[in-house]
């Protein structure tokens, strides 16, 4: 059974605390990287002690591993009982992967064992802001990954907006959905994080994040960074080459042929919801006549 020892449980002790009418401790924020539309930075709690989380920080990462991760990390939104299931979207552009990686990366190097990295995209100076925020943390040699909010529209001069640059774990309206991975077989648990106030949650995906980059290592299927519903031209990651033995040269592993079946099924459910549309809409232009009689 998986220990206790996690962020959120560490989180929501404290948050029961502030209930009961005691000051929680203080966040304390190291800024790595930031301009007026986004930033890193390590958060970690002020004076408090033996409470604080424990991390495996500082660890080094390369930025293809990370890359990877990021671009198949993926957010699947909730419908109703009665709503047919929705394909769930990519989390992070390719053009946001490429802004956030090299910082991350250097956050993890620096974090000590009682931080953790929070991230904000909010959007251009002068227009409406679509605000994406969450934090990132090893712990217990697993990867967790939390995202507050999701390209929720946000005005620049709104107290949340204030509330989400304080803390990015801060979820206005929930994270929009639940975090999923495109390898799913490595995902431990997704769960919700409350880290962030008790208004709304956060959602959590715990990953083995080094059984999946030995696998991909291992197969050779370190394929292009896909990015779910883009037509960007992708970027092999660069690693290393496979080992003697591995299969024959245009023969896929199991898990490309997977992946491959996914997007095909996407594509055929998109295809069927356009022709769909499109009768309907051919439906509402043909004339009704009146029979003679």
């Amino acid at each position: 059974m998986l220990r206790i020892t996690s962020f959120n449980s560490c989180f929501l002790g404290l948050a029961i605390i502030l209930c009961l009418g005691c000051t929680a401790p203080t966040l304390t924020s190291r800024v790595i990287e930031q301009d007026s539309s986004w930033f890193v930075r390590l958060d970690s709690f002020l004076d408090a002690g033996s409470a604080s989380p424990r991390y495996d920080h500082p660890i080094v990462w390369r930025d293809e591993e990370l890359s990877a991760i990021l671009s198949r990390l993926l957010l699947q939104e909730r419908v109703g009982l009665m709503d047919n299931a929705r394909p769930p979207r990519s989390v992070f552009s390719l053009e946001e992967i490429n802004l956030l990686v090299p910082t991350i990366r250097k956050s993890f190097q620096e974090a000590t064992s009682r931080e953790w990295i929070v991230f904000a995209l909010v959007g251009q100076e002068g227009t409406g802001r679509e605000t994406t925020s969450g934090g990132l943390f090893v712990e217990a040699g697993k990867l967790h990954l939390v995202i507050a909010n999701h390209r929720l529209p946000l005005a620049g001069d709104s107290g949340e907006l204030g509330r989400v640059r304080a803390n990015p774990l801060h979820s206005v309206q929930g994270s929009g959905g639940t975090l999923a991975f495109d390898s799913p077989r490595f995902v431990i648990e997704t769960k919700a994080n409350w880290s962030g106030g008790h208004r709304a949650s956060a959602s959590e995906l715990i990953l083995a994040h080094a059984a999946f980059l030995s696998s991909l290592q291992r197969t050779g299927s370190a394929a292009a960074v896909h990015i779910r519903g883009s037509h960007a031209p992708a970027t092999a990651p660069e690693f290393d080459a496979p080992r003697s033995g591995s299969p024959k040269s245009g023969q896929m592993d199991s898990e490309g042929i997977i992946l491959r079946l996914r997007e095909e099924i996407e594509v055929l459910k998109q295809q069927l919801a356009d022709q769909a549309s499109e009768i309907d809409r051919l439906k509402r232009r043909e004339p009704r006549t009146t029979p003679t009689p």
